[in-house]
């Protein structure tokens, strides 16, 4: 057998033998698996402790229990004994991955693997995912802004009673204009500024800040309808603005900080301001 035919020999043999891996790999067949893995398999991936095939075994069986991962192989490319994958991965955030605990989603990302074959076995990996893409998926922090985004809606929509399932029952409101006490007490302040000012509030803004707080930055905009700060209805329209900052645990929010241009307003409807 010439040169050419030996190698073109052995880069087939690699390529069938990733094949197999991946079958074995996605029916979470194990042992098959270290049937195609050296026993002192070195694996080279950022962010992972892998050494020896039983710790490799270890961390796929971990990405199956959390992630119910699943590989797609887009290409295969061969050189002498390297074999270059590149797979696309799908699976199901049914368990804790990268800090973050289960929320059900489905997750896709992109691997790219360089292996190196040595004795008819996967002996050595190079490996780069889209880790950051992974965790963008499974991020808390899309949870929390659509909470925010809801408390938004129910206040808009009227429907004051549908705060419940969105604020905590210990939750504490941090806001210079009143001082309250509980949600109820929130939702009456709400309730009787819809009847004096008849606002909609629309969101300029609403930005994660970490894995438990969201920002949001809203226009306001409605009529002076009754009595507010003394002034008895005008009818004029008036508009202001306010930043919050929203504390998310356990799906709900437990705290808010406000800091809204109540002096604008105030002004709006000819209170007399101290000079």
């Amino acid at each position: 057998m010439t040169a050419d035919r030996t190698t073109a020999a052995a880069q087939t043999t690699g390529a069938a033998l990733y094949r197999r891996f991946l079958t074995a790999f996605n029916s979470a067949d194990f042992a098959e698996v270290a049937e195609v893995i050296s026993p002192d398999f070195v694996d080279h991936h950022p962010g992972f402790d892998i050494n020896g095939v039983d710790s490799y075994l270890d961390a796929l069986n971990n990405a199956h229990a959390t992630l119910e991962i699943r590989g797609e192989l887009e290409e295969v490319l061969e050189a002498g004994d390297r074999v270059v994958t590149r797979v696309h991965l799908t699976g199901t955030h049914v368990g804790t991955v990268l800090g973050v605990p289960a929320t059900g989603r489905d997750v896709m990302w992109e691997t790219t693997e360089i292996w190196r074959v040595q004795d008819g076995r996967l002996a050595e990996r190079w490996a780069v995912d889209d880790l950051l893409g992974l965790r963008e998926q499974i991020s808390v922090q899309e949870d929390n802004v659509a909470l925010v985004q809801r408390v938004s809606d129910v206040v808009n929509e009227r429907r004051y009673d549908a705060m419940d399932e969105l604020f905590s029952d210990d939750f504490v409101d941090h806001n210079p204009a009143w001082s309250v006490d509980s949600l109820e007490e929130l939702k009456g302040i709400i309730k009787a500024v819809h009847g004096t000012l008849d606002f909609t509030a629309h969101l300029d803004g609403l930005y994660a800040a970490g894995d438990d707080k969201v920002v949001m930055q809203i226009t306001f905009t409605g009529r002076h309808v009754g009595l507010m700060f003394g002034v008895e209805a005008t009818g004029r329209p008036v508009t202001w603005t306010s930043i919050e900052v929203y504390r998310i645990a356990g799906h709900k929010v437990v705290e808010r900080w406000v800091q809204a241009d109540t002096t604008g307003l105030m002004a709006q409807l000819g209170v007399a301001l101290p000079q």
